[in-house]
């Protein structure tokens, strides 16, 4: 049976308008004992819906639960050109994932299926020599990524990817690993079945 909020009592009503801003404002998942209306199948099932009204999702992650914006939403909002990063930025966290997350995970020092905020320290003063960028931009991308929490501190403040991963879908998550390997290794065997998959998705054809 299908539950709205209209057949919640005030208190129920109040805990999933409490979990909504807990899941949305904290930078980082939310343990599940924190939060009732997870717990709770009839008012995680409100829950999901409150959040739905406004094109996000109820994410779980291996700390606990987030929310995130629902895939159909996230491309409303790119093809506007909204949330979308400066090249500057893109390409100084495109570095950071390939030397954080893509390296180790084909060295095999972190595990394949570790989740996207699982990477190891990258040096920033090494990061910012390889970018090609000015210093300026170069540290400017840095310090806007860390306050959109895409990007954080490791040990010895070296950067790893941020809280802000965990806000991704899978589908998301997925796109954004096939797109580490065009770069990485564009003429290998996993690129060409990439490739394929994507051109089948559009309709288009291999270049």
């Amino acid at each position: 049976m299908t539950v709205h909020l209209d057949d919640l009592t005030e208190a129920q009503r109040q805990d999933v308008y409490a979990a909504v801003r807990i899941l949305d404002e904290a930078e980082q998942p939310v343990p599940r004992h924190l939060v009732r209306a997870v717990t709770d199948q009839t008012l995680r099932g409100a829950l999901e819906r409150t959040l739905a009204a406004s094109g996000r999702v109820l994410l779980e992650t291996p700390p606990g639960f987030t929310s995130g914006y629902d895939d159909t939403t996230r491309d409303a909002l790119t093809r506007r050109g909204i949330g979308v990063l400066l090249d500057a930025d893109r390409a100084v966290l495109t570095l950071v994932l390939l030397w954080s997350v893509a390296i180790p995970r084909a060295l095999g020092t972190i595990p394949a299926e570790a989740h996207w905020t699982v990477g190891e320290p990258v040096d920033p003063k090494m990061l910012i020599a390889r970018s090609k960028l000015p210093d300026t931009s170069a540290r400017a991308a840095i310090t806007r990524l860390r306050a959109a929490g895409i990007l954080g501190w490791g040990t010895n403040r070296w950067l790893v990817p941020g809280p802000a991963f965990h806000r991704l879908t899978a589908r998301v998550q997925e796109e954004l690993f096939q797109d580490l390997v065009l770069l990485a290794e564009p003429d290998g065997p996993l690129a060409e079945s990439i490739k394929r998959r994507r051109a089948t998705r559009t309709g288009g054809a291999l270049t």
